[in-house]
């Protein structure tokens, strides 16, 4: 499953690198926020933009892809504008109120970035590839920069987090211009144009979207994504305001030491995850509903116990769960898919699904944690995630053709 076939390993290389850009923004962004002194409703705002640029702007990058089969250019060019969108962040920390610059830089980073994980998601599976074997190398990249940071920030600061996602986006911009040219357009076809037996690109799009099972999936990817996010979101700022260390001999865990440790298990048995998960003999309908109910249960755990071995132990069960349901999610989204619309239904999955149910999370949790305190926050965000997970009971395809399929490596 490691293969060290030439186009595979720059896909590995590419997630690995987006990744680790990605890991200390998302994990310690709520931290650099309250640093700045913004409260738990304008760090949901932000955490909304975040979400929402992207849910707008993701259907009409995959459209863009599919129509004019330019996924590489669409991958540098959301590399390069999200890294120069970030640079608002350490302006906006020089000012006395630094909300406004920051919400507008947090919106043009979600647009310019969104595009890069569904349509890189898209190429993978267009070229054959499976999914697991490339998605581990993302979330061991995720791990590794995860528990990294959780060092770094208290050495060099919370700002280090920006510059480090600029400087990885530089680095992915050129593995991707090291990509062969798109594997659709080796075809022959042009711009909009389809193979003779292949629907066009309105018809594959309509059909997509009013597909039942299609829709199912992203409700399902909403209300999970929610919990997650949301729960994601605030882990810093809960590690801290709880105030959870761990003694380890002479060495002590600080409140971000614990955070980054908490982040490299969970991401690091993601990573082992994603590798096996096909390898079950469970169907991808019971992959979504075990995976949201796995992944859903460590914010539940957050909100009845701060007991330092417990909150370590759990992100074991996060990691696996989801694992269990991108699998699940992607694999089926594009199954349901016709070849012709390979990015417009990943970035429709990316973005009403995980997208949109993320930023709903920002905006939840982040008025949960004002109204109600930081542990029933974590409480209240589990209960729609389990939802979510029962929201999965009503796929009822595996498989494009609308056949049942019996084992997810079928």
């Amino acid at each position: 499953m490691l293969t060290l076939e030439s186009s595979k390993v720059r896909f590995q290389a590419l997630f690995f690198v987006y990744f680790i850009g990605s890991s200390g923004f998302s994990v310690f962004r709520n931290v650099y926020l309250e640093e700045m002194g913004l409260s738990g409703s304008q760090m949901g705002q932000i955490g909304f933009l975040l979400m929402a640029a992207g849910v707008v702007a993701q259907p009409a990058w995959g459209l863009l892809s599919d129509y004019f089969r330019a996924d590489r250019t669409i991958l540098v060019v959301g590399g390069l504008g999200s890294a120069l969108a970030l640079l608002s962040y350490p302006i906006g920390d020089s000012l006395a109120a630094p909300f406004a610059l920051i919400a507008a830089g947090t919106a043009l980073y979600s647009a310019l970035r969104s595009p890069v994980s569904p349509i890189a998601t898209g190429m993978v599976l267009s070229r054959g590839f499976d999914y697991g074997s490339v998605r581990a190398f993302g979330s061991l990249a995720w791990a590794i920069g995860s528990l990294g940071f959780g060092f770094l920030v208290g050495y060099l600061g919370s700002v280090s987090i920006i510059y480090f996602y600029i400087a990885s986006a530089g680095l992915m911009v050129a593995i991707v211009w090291s990509l062969p040219n798109d594997g659709r357009s080796e075809d022959g076809t042009g711009d909009g144009e389809s193979e003779a037996d292949e629907p066009g690109l309105k018809e594959a799009a309509r059909a997509l979207i009013t597909n039942r099972n299609f829709l199912v999936i992203l409700a399902a990817a909403f209300l999970l994504r929610l919990s997650i996010s949301g729960g994601e979101a605030f882990f810093a700022v809960y590690m801290r305001n709880v105030e959870v260390s761990l003694g380890l001999g002479p060495l002590v865990l600080s409140p971000d030491g614990m955070t980054g440790v908490a982040w490299a298990i969970n991401s690091g048995i993601e990573a082992v995850a994603f590798l096996y998960v096909l390898k079950t003999n469970i169907s991808y309908k019971w992959l979504l509903v075990g995976g949201g109910v796995t992944v859903v249960i460590p914010n539940l755990v957050y909100g009845l116990t701060t007991q330092p071995v417990v909150l370590l132990a759990v992100q074991s069960l996060g990691g696996i769960g989801f694992a269990m349901v991108s699998v699940a999610a992607v694999d089926l989204a594009h199954e349901i898919s016709a070849e012709r619309v390979t990015s417009t239904a990943q970035s429709l999955l990316t973005g009403l699904g995980y997208g949109l149910g993320a930023a709903a999370g920002q905006i939840v949790a982040g008025t949960l944690l004002d109204a109600v305190g930081i542990m029933d926050m974590y409480v209240g965000i589990s209960v729609l995630g389990f939802l979510g997970a029962a929201v999965g009971l009503l796929v009822s395809t595996d498989s494009r053709s609308g056949e049942s399929r019996q084992t997810a490596g079928a």
